[in-house]
């Protein structure tokens, strides 16, 4: 074994602080371990040392595994700074691998017009090409990483098929003299390409689908909730139907004031008032924001068609109206003037659309993102759902939800599709 070539550093172990750089644009979003820095700062020269000297010494015996070698040292050092399951890290650190290799594939297609130049010429390009491949990486794929979600057995194997598929045929055309031609060159940005493509269009489907689990979730609380409203109304109903049995007995006998008497009756009669617009689960929903802007001062106007959202299911009505309506009261409760509060309804047929409005007093610029307000709850993981449940329920039917403001108003529009008239039976 030649031990001075073991210590020496060439050009190829440049691929060190390349791999390391794209790593770090996308490991940095995983949790730390205890000790971070004491763990970087031993970590990171044992990994530096260690990846010059054991591909060296691998590389007297056998050809092929340079590249291979150091990445696995970088992995082993990232599972030492991070607190993540090892698929997780391996994740991110394929990820970095294609983008170390789509930019080493394009500064050499951008070397092969250029002939003999000189080493720094050289590495003027090659710091250029990282730093727009990295870049662009980094805009499309790294910056997305929030949690990482690898429950499909099959994504994180195909990823590294495809890396070491890479290798290998680099390491081919360099045994075979073939890699300073352009076209052999196109294979390799392609498998690139489509393995970041392959790993983040995955990843963004199981946020997506994460996402949609939690507004599943969510859907279910509110409509627990409207169960325990409407049993809560219906109780208060007969409870407030048997007291005016009792005043009218009471009334019979005497012994009280009339105008007593009307001001209990008045209270009664408040709490038996319910609202029907052809629909029973509406009905407990509208008669619950009734009551609410009622008790808040709010001025509560509504024309519902409800029978024409028959075809709708409890729990999606729950989501459109309950939310809209108590975004709306909430709005409305940062109201000073109590005159100025008032929130409108209006749900009916426009031909072959059912149409949801909800308008409330709203005198200033409310943010959006995506088409949906900013929460105002620090809650994010609970709250800042009303609307995206709103548009979630509305598309499971075919329709949208547009967002806007008018004239110091807030409008909330929902559209739904009318589903096909069944035909009559003869």
């Amino acid at each position: 074994m030649d031990w001075s070539a073991v210590f020496s550093v060439t050009v190829l172990h440049g691929y060190i602080p390349q791999i390391l750089l794209a790593e770090a644009l996308y490991i940095l979003r995983l949790p730390r371990r205890s000790r971070f820095r004491l763990r970087l700062c031993i970590g990171l020269p044992v990994c530096a040392f260690l990846a010059v000297v054991i591909p060296n010494i691998v590389a007297q015996f056998t050809a092929g595994l340079f590249s291979i070698l150091i990445f696995l040292l970088t992995f082993a050092l990232c599972c030492f700074l991070f607190e993540s399951r090892w698929t997780h890290v391996l994740f991110c650190c394929v990820s970095a691998q294609f983008t170390q290799n789509l930019s080493y594939n394009i500064e050499s297609l951008a070397e092969m017009p250029l002939g003999e130049i000189s080493l720094w010429q050289t590495g003027a390009i090659s710091v250029a090409c990282m730093a727009l491949v990295y870049l662009a990486c980094y805009m499309l794929f790294a910056r997305r990483i929030k949690v990482i979600r690898m429950d499909a057995r099959w994504v994180l194997p195909m990823a590294v098929a495809t890396g070491l598929f890479v290798y290998v045929m680099q390491f081919l055309l360099q045994v075979y003299g073939l890699d300073g031609m352009w076209v052999a060159r196109l294979p390799l940005v392609a498998c690139c390409i489509f393995g970041l493509c392959m790993l983040y269009g995955f990843l963004a489907y199981k946020d997506e689908q994460a996402e949609n689990d939690r507004l599943e979730y969510f859907l279910r609380q509110e409509s627990r909730q409207y169960e325990i409203t409407r049993h809560s109304i219906d109780l208060i109903n007969m409870k407030a139907h048997d007291l005016k049995h009792h005043l009218a007995q009471m009334r019979a006998g005497g012994g009280y004031g009339q105008e007593a008497f009307a001001e209990i009756s008045a209270a009664v009669e408040e709490y038996e008032r319910t609202v029907s617009c052809g629909n029973p689960t509406l009905d407990v929903i509208l008669t619950e924001k009734q009551y609410q802007c009622e008790k808040h001062g709010i001025h509560f106007s509504m024309m519902v068609q409800g029978e024409e959202l028959a075809f709708v299911h409890a729990t999606d009505l729950v989501a459109i109206f309950g939310n809209a309506l108590d975004n709306a009261i909430e709005c409305e409760l940062a109201i000073s003037e109590r005159a100025k509060r008032c929130v409108a309804l209006r749900a009916a047929r426009r031909g072959a659309m059912i149409a949801v409005r909800v308008e409330n007093y709203c005198p200033y610029p409310v943010p959006l993102k995506d088409g949906l307000p900013f929460t105002t709850k620090g809650d994010t993981d609970f709250h800042g759902f009303g609307t995206k449940s709103i548009r979630y329920a509305a598309q499971k039917y075919g329709g949208t939800m547009q967002i806007g403001q008018e004239n110091e108003m807030f409008l909330l529009n929902v559209l739904l599709p009318c589903p096909p008239a069944k035909p009559k039976e003869q």
